[in-house]
């Protein structure tokens, strides 16, 4: 007996040992390089700003208004999730805050719901003094975490709403489709009818309404489509500079679908310069930098960063990509 359990633990430990080695692996993306922003000169001197802090978390700024893309900064590891109990992380929250050199939003915008969007949003609105702006989904999260109701405003799908120099439209589209069909049965195409309240499961944390936001200023015009979903046609009477494109999933999706969304995101918007988003893991706290996905991620769902990459990639030979690194502030017109 006790040279089984020997055994026995001995086993565990080695599978435990693989594991921790699939997670932590991660295969090489060669485009994170070929396609990393280097400063080229070009910058005519405008005052519209942009940082990237990982995930979908875009900043814009012209220096007297600045709006964050949800604001997810949390970052809960793979292991409280999988024990299923998350909640913000306040002190990670300010740190995250402090880098990015934020101290005061005009609002602060999920691209939806889930989790890794919209969990800390709320706070990041609060100590920024911020309009939280989204869907009822949104506000709801709000409203577990105490958010003032006077501050949060439900967007209209095509109705612009300004803030000083910047006029912003969220256009309702449709999530990435997980191939999983029991998470997307729980996750998508619903709403968070009630306040969550901390700890939460992530499963409560529902799609809400996924958005295209478009941003307008007079030195450029942007948009954040920040997951690789598509309604067609919806897209089609907006124009824009440069195109923050969720690629997350892509890779795992057949041809038909890749052409379509091709077609009804990024054709129909038109931008001259592609910039990824979606594409590091969110598991992994902002402190230790951006990281691709595991290996094991890749074994288990197929998430393949190098293809997704490839597949924006070949459809846009035309366009340039550009990949941000993570607290730069880089001016829009060096892009």
């Amino acid at each position: 007996m006790k040279r089984f359990l020997t055994f026995l633990s001995r086993g565990l430990l080695f599978l435990i040992a693989i594991a921790i080695i699939l997670i932590n692996y991660r295969p090489n993306v060669p485009q994170l390089g070929t396609f990393a922003y280097q400063l080229t000169g070009h910058d005519t001197g405008g005052r519209l700003q942009i940082q990237f802090i990982g995930n979908t978390n875009v900043l814009v700024t012209d220096g007297d208004h600045t709006i964050l893309t949800d604001g997810f900064f949390t970052r809960p590891s793979l292991i409280q999730f999988l024990w299923g109990e998350i909640e913000p992380n306040v002190d990670v929250i300010k740190e995250g805050l402090k880098q990015a050199g934020i101290e005061k939003l005009d609002a602060v915008i999920p691209v939806h719901s889930h989790f890794d969007h919209a969990m800390d949003s709320p706070i990041v609105a609060q100590m920024s003094r911020a309009k939280l702006v989204g869907s009822e989904s949104t506000m709801n999260i709000g409203r577990g975490l105490g958010f003032p109701e006077d501050q949060m405003i439900v967007a209209e799908s095509g109705v612009p709403i300004e803030f000083g120099s910047m006029k912003v439209t969220l256009v309702e589209g449709k999530h990435w489709p997980y191939p999983d069909k029991a998470m997307a049965e729980k996750l998508l195409n619903q709403e968070i009818t009630r306040p969550i309240i901390p700890p939460a499961s992530p499963m409560d944390y529902k799609e809400g309404a996924s958005y295209t936001i478009i941003i307008e200023h007079e030195e450029g015009i942007m948009a954040i489509h920040g997951s690789a979903g598509y309604i067609p046609n919806i897209l089609d009477e907006y124009d824009v500079d440069i195109l923050f494109l969720g690629v997350a999933g892509l890779e795992t999706m057949d041809d038909t679908f890749n052409a379509d969304f091709q077609t009804h995101v990024t054709g129909a918007l038109n931008p001259e310069l592609i910039v990824p988003i979606h594409w590091d893991d969110f598991f992994v706290p902002l402190k230790r930098g951006l990281k691709s996905r595991g290996l094991l991620e890749k074994m288990l769902q197929g998430m393949d960063l190098e293809t997704s990459l490839k597949i924006v990639e070949e459809n846009n030979p035309n366009r340039k990509l550009v990949v941000l690194p993570l607290w730069k502030t880089i001016p829009f017109s060096s892009l």
